[in-house]
């Protein structure tokens, strides 16, 4: 990748060889790239941080991958295989399910359809009723009709009350369980949201690619790594010029705006959303001498109590995450609410962490603290798209569920847009 290496110039030159300038190159990003590159369309990324990934990755902490928050592929995405196969990037799936610490037991929650017997424990140690099971088919048959999918008005917490769940249920695991994936334990997100998530995970599997959360990132940015400018904010951008804050001006035959809904926003001078539009959380990581999971699972919270929310081990799911012989433990905390919570108090967390999972801690060593306060967009108001300059394309995974999935079929859906404004060359 190159950085502040100024584009030769384009004096003289036909339309089609000014290049198309990508705004961000978070996943979004990297995948318009990807479909300009298929495309054969001359472009550029300019990305203000220093590497590719926005909101998805990871940092490296004394050899053991941590991932910048709990975060999960799906193996049913399919945008994301069709720019990084398996041959590529392997993953490896959790189990489906779940271990559930309800402040006096562990009840281990497997998919019934998957694993017929794995309600056994659950309904025998009264965590799931047969009210449960009926009202989870219930969300199955509604998840499959297209009508459910229309974003009705109702939340999520609305349509799994009236489908008949069971309180206990409710509050020891779909509260903490979709909470966690929508970091909104209200359940207030949409219910037609709701629906396809709650089908993307009994149709898929939730997974870890080798390597942690960044190698997608990487496996996606690896074709195009020499259109990439590392380090590169832009300070303000038209459809016809990207100007850096370097003061460099880029000229450009259309720009993507690959960026957050507040970035793109205050790029092109529109009205700024209003705030209270992400939704935070906080991963705490830690090394354990030995494995403190001891499978490929996830163990929630569902006690109701404390400030974690669920945990795993990344290196007892997917290699690459840990050198051989030593284990990683990531403690996903609750979401984060405001800004004036107090600081985490990793002792605190460790102690928390060993009560759920029921082992001792005292040869635990934290990792590092990743806080991610704009992890997820939160019910974003799309006001300032009608801002937008007809030369410019938004991606991102905010204009939709926000997913890697999502993010990537934006970034695709921009690029084919940009081609699709182009003049077509006559000979």
């Amino acid at each position: 990748m190159t950085e502040g290496r100024r584009p030769a110039r384009v004096d003289h030159v036909m339309p089609s060889q000014v290049p198309i300038v990508i705004i961000g190159a978070g996943i979004a990003g990297l995948a318009c790239g990807r479909e300009l590159h298929r495309q054969g369309r001359e472009f550029i990324i300019c990305e203000a941080d220093a590497r590719v990934g926005g909101r998805l990755g990871s940092v490296v902490v004394d050899g053991i991958v941590c991932d910048l928050g709990f975060q999960v592929s799906m193996s049913n995405y399919r945008a994301l295989e069709t720019l990084v196969d398996r041959d590529a990037l392997e993953r490896r799936p959790f189990v489906a399910g779940s271990i559930v610490w309800t402040g006096r037991a562990r009840i281990r929650i497997v998919d019934p359809k998957r694993h017929p017997l794995g309600a056994l424990q659950p309904l025998l140690k009264g965590l799931v009723g047969w009210r449960d099971l009926r009202a989870a088919n219930r969300c199955r048959r509604l998840a499959a009709r297209p009508a459910a999918l229309e974003e009705p008005s109702e939340s999520a917490m609305e349509i799994i009350r009236r489908t008949g769940f069971s309180d206990r249920f409710i509050e020891s695991f779909l509260r903490p369980f979709f909470g966690g994936v929508f970091l909104d334990e209200s359940l207030s997100v949409p219910s037609a949201r709701f629906l396809r998530t709650l089908d993307r995970f009994a149709r898929g599997n939730a997974e870890i690619p080798t390597g942690g959360m960044q190698a997608i990132a990487e496996q996606l940015a690896e074709p195009i790594r020499e259109h990439i400018r590392l380090r590169n904010p832009v300070a303000e951008s038209t459809g016809r010029s990207v100007v850096l804050k370097n003061g460099e001006t880029i000229p450009s035959a259309g720009v993507v705006m690959a960026t957050s809904f507040d970035v793109t926003a205050k790029l092109i001078g529109g009205s700024s959303p209003p705030p209270g539009q992400w939704s935070g959380t906080i991963a705490v990581h830690f090394e354990t001498a030995t494995p403190a999971i001891t499978e490929p699972i996830i163990v929630l919270n569902g006690s109701g109590t404390g400030g974690i929310n669920l945990l795993c081990s990344p290196s007892g799911v997917a290699p690459g995450i840990a050198p051989q012989g030593r284990h990683s433990l990531l403690v996903s905390m609750r979401p984060k609410v405001s800004d004036a919570e107090p600081p985490i108090d990793a002792d605190a967390i460790r102690l928390e962490a060993a009560t759920i999972l029921g082992v001792d801690s005292t040869d635990w060593r934290h990792l590092t603290t990743c806080p991610v306060p704009e992890a997820l967009p939160r019910n974003v108001r799309r006001e300032f798209l009608s801002d937008i300059p007809d030369d410019m394309q938004v991606a991102g995974d905010w204009l939709g569920d926000p997913s890697i999935d999502g993010a990537i079929q934006s970034g695709i859906d921009a690029a084919r847009r940009c081609l699709s404004a182009e003049p077509r060359s006559h000979s």
